[in-house]
């Protein structure tokens, strides 16, 4: 799962004190080892699930092998290798990317340096990271297309902070919490409350599919994917035709996730969607799949049963 955490401030306001206590509240998030980065003005931590490359030459925040960028990262890419191979060929200048990792954190750093800000959409993946140019002060965050991984910013003109969760953020004890009440209204209503709301009033959800910069000039938001743009008037209307696309895809799909230094399992629960997604694990893996399911006494919540 992992966590991240930090703070942009050009007034001091923080320490390298608040980025631990920041990340010792989502310890939870991740296990297996904790960093942290701090310059003075910015500030990245992590908390470490390790599932790609179990070493520590995976571990996070990670820097840049030219020095100049950190990145603090959740997440998985699981199409990493795929685009490792192509820094292997072109990299700095096209001279070739030699990496010191086989993580997917180090792909993820280097092809943001190489391609830009738009790199995001050539990753296939769940993410939430942040990326620091230690030489301009640019912070950047980035969320996946549907807002798997969660992001949180605190943003009041002056300061900014982020978070995987709410309670590393209110570590920060300098800082205004005031209770939204427009979010109060909408989670009354909808049963959540939406992006980009959040219970307090200066604590926003990064949206799904949006990247953001932060500087000395102020913060800017951008949207780089919709699913309204990736609907098509393309129909494909022969069942037969549309069941091997669809196989196709589900393959594809469940054969990236199955990547891992560590045993993996799936999910079980009495639907059909997920034993669809265990019966083609099954089928790709050549070890035995683990599945967990959780049952319940009422019946009205137990599928123990069907699973």
């Amino acid at each position: 799962m992992c966590g991240i955490a930090g703070f942009y401030s050009i007034n001091n306001k923080f320490t390298s004190d608040h980025i631990h206590a920041m990340t010792d509240v989502i310890q939870h998030r991740g296990p297996d080892a904790e960093g942290h980065f701090f310059d003075g003005t910015c500030a990245l931590g992590h908390r470490r699930l390790s599932i790609i490359d179990l070493s520590d030459r995976a571990s996070q925040p990670m820097v840049s092998a030219n020095g100049r960028y950190v990145i603090a990262y959740n997440g998985e890419v699981y199409n990493f290798q795929e685009i490792g191979a192509k820094l292997n060929k072109s990299g700095p200048n096209h001279a070739g990317m030699k990496f010191k990792s086989s993580s997917d954190t180090e792909v993820i750093l280097e092809a943001f340096i190489q391609y830009g800000t738009d790199f995001v959409n050539e990753l296939n993946g769940m993410f939430a990271f942040a990326i620091y140019d230690k030489e301009t002060k640019d912070l950047y965050l980035y969320r996946d297309r549907l807002g798997i991984k969660p992001i949180y910013f605190y943003w009041d003109g002056v300061d900014f902070a982020f978070a995987s969760e709410l309670k590393a953020i209110k570590q920060l004890k300098n800082l205004k919490f005031e209770i939204n009440e427009t979010a109060v209204s909408k989670y009354l209503h909808m049963g959540y409350i939406p992006a980009p709301h959040s219970i307090y009033k200066n604590v926003f959800k990064l949206r799904s599919g949006s990247w953001l910069k932060l500087n000395k000039n102020g913060i800017e938001i951008k949207k780089y994917w919709s699913i309204r743009n990736k609907i098509s008037n393309n129909v494909i209307t022969e069942k037969d035709q549309a069941l091997v696309k669809l196989s196709d895809l589900l393959i594809s799909s469940v054969q990236y996730q199955l990547k891992s230094d560590v045993p993996f399992g799936v999910f079980l629960s009495g639907g059909i969607d997920s034993s669809l997604v265990t019966a083609q694990a099954v089928m790709l893996s050549s070890v035995k799949v683990n599945t967990f399911s959780i049952g319940f006494e009422e019946n009205s919540h137990n599928e123990s049963e069907y699973a």
